[in-house]
């Protein structure tokens, strides 16, 4: 059921799937930064003679401080977030642009940053506003609102690695660029005010968005952290040493390098073997968290871990044919995708109901800010001793997860407020 004015349905009506649609497709667009601007690091490593090393700081800084800004999500919950998604787009626009026109990789490296620091909103705020304008709907509004990312993650990478066969990197650039300033007038114009409730009116009345207040807000947020049970410190121990491997992050992010650079593949195949690698991100997350719910989370992110190691070292070693090259891309986007988010209902599954908000806080900024340190390492692994070495240290990274994870006491199942699991 959806709350709605009037009244509430079993279904939602058709202004209500209009939100979640538009939403939905918000979150694509928004993903269209990430996985497009990846495709380019190749051209641009080559065009201003950078290296391995530098991307890896350019990227994990960049990391760092989107990641950190999600976990002060807190400081912009009573503003709309019509406006504040929409400035998210014009932000991601001119970020592409500046990287566009850059003269060097000084420019381009700051227009990365900029694109970090304003497209923090889309996760908080976007489930924040379908929570809390479908708070008997949560599950389908914000599964639909997590499908829309991986989609857009999905859809954006064959379309640039045209853009840029035919244009050449800079013109696909600003075209993604133009891509985004469209999302801004899509959520601009379609998505409707959020009615903030009372509650929140309540919490947030008075609330000064100063240097104070953050630092307030992270410091109480780590303190919940401390006072925990050992079973979410070691969820979060194992979150950030499998960040090395993360989908969303490392893979992301060196794998279209790997595959132009090192394997020396064609544009248009490093294109279709990224997009399959993301088709399985998109797959194996679905159905590892369905087979979570039924057979209990450890077991199932413990296998994800060593399964998602070997496919590391598959990738790295596998022979010179695009074939099996695609084969264990699928692999690696099937088992490194998943982690995330077992990961996150294994910590969610950990913590009191109490604590839950706040300790999201302190999980997003580990998983995406300090776990963007990797990017730094690994760049510069990368760049001293080469790619090979580079995936038997991600492949390293996950057996050290799992087998943290199993240490972890009992094992969970989501459950539904029967005491059933979730069908």
């Amino acid at each position: 059921m959806s709350r709605k004015v009037g009244g509430s349905s079993s279904r939602l009506d058709r202004s209500e799937m209009k939100v979640v649609s538009v939403m939905t497709a918000a979150h694509g667009i928004q993903h269209f930064y990430v996985s497009g601007i990846a495709l380019t690091y190749p051209f641009v490593l080559k065009e201003f003679h950078s290296s391995y090393a530098y991307l890896g700081v350019l990227l994990g800084v960049s990391g760092v401080i989107g990641g950190l800004l999600q976990g002060a999500a807190g400081l912009v919950k009573n503003r709309q977030a019509r406006s504040v998604l929409a400035l998210q787009d014009v932000g991601l626009a001119l970020a592409a642009a500046l990287g566009a026109i850059s003269p060097g990789m000084t420019g381009y490296a700051s227009a990365r940053v900029l694109g970090s620091i304003v497209q923090w909103p889309q996760h908080p705020v976007g489930s924040a506003y379908l929570s809390d304008r479908f708070p008997s709907r949560r599950g389908t509004v914000l599964s639909w609102h997590t499908t829309g990312g991986s989609l857009g993650t999905l859809l954006i990478p064959l379309a640039m690695t045209y853009a840029i066969a035919s244009l050449g990197w800079r013109p696909a650039l600003a075209l993604l660029g133009l891509v985004l300033l469209i999302g801004a007038l899509l959520v601009r114009i379609a998505l409707p005010e959020q009615e903030l409730s009372s509650r929140t009116e309540r919490t947030h009345i008075g609330t000064k968005l100063s240097p104070e207040y953050g630092l307030n807000l992270l410091r109480n947020s780590w303190a919940s952290i401390q006072t925990s049970s050992s079973s979410t410190k070691k969820v979060l121990a194992a979150s950030t040493i499998a960040a090395a491997g993360r989908g969303l992050g490392v893979v992301a992010a060196f794998v279209p390098v790997y595959l132009h650079n090192a394997r020396h593949l064609s544009l248009y195949n490093t294109g279709i073997i990224y997009t399959t690698m993301l088709f399985g991100g998109v797959v194996g997350p679905l159905y590892a968290g369905w087979l979570s719910d039924r057979i209990g989370r450890k077991m199932v992110l413990f296998s994800s871990y060593i399964l998602g190691a070997a496919s590391f070292v598959g990738l790295g070693f596998s022979p010179s044919n695009i074939p099996a090259i695609a084969v264990w891309s699928l692999a690696v986007g099937v088992l490194a995708y998943a982690e995330n988010p077992l990961m996150q209902s294994m910590f969610a599954d950990t913590v009191g109901e109490a604590q839950a908000n706040t300790a999201f806080g302190v999980y997003f900024a580990i998983a995406y800010g300090v776990g963007a340190a990797w990017l730094i390492v690994l760049g510069w692994v990368i760049q001293r001793y080469g790619f090979p070495t580079f995936f038997i240290s991600i492949a390293a990274s996950f057996v050290v997860a799992g087998l943290i994870i199993l240490t972890v006491p009992g094992d969970s199942k989501g459950l539904n407020r029967a005491g059933q699991p979730d069908r």
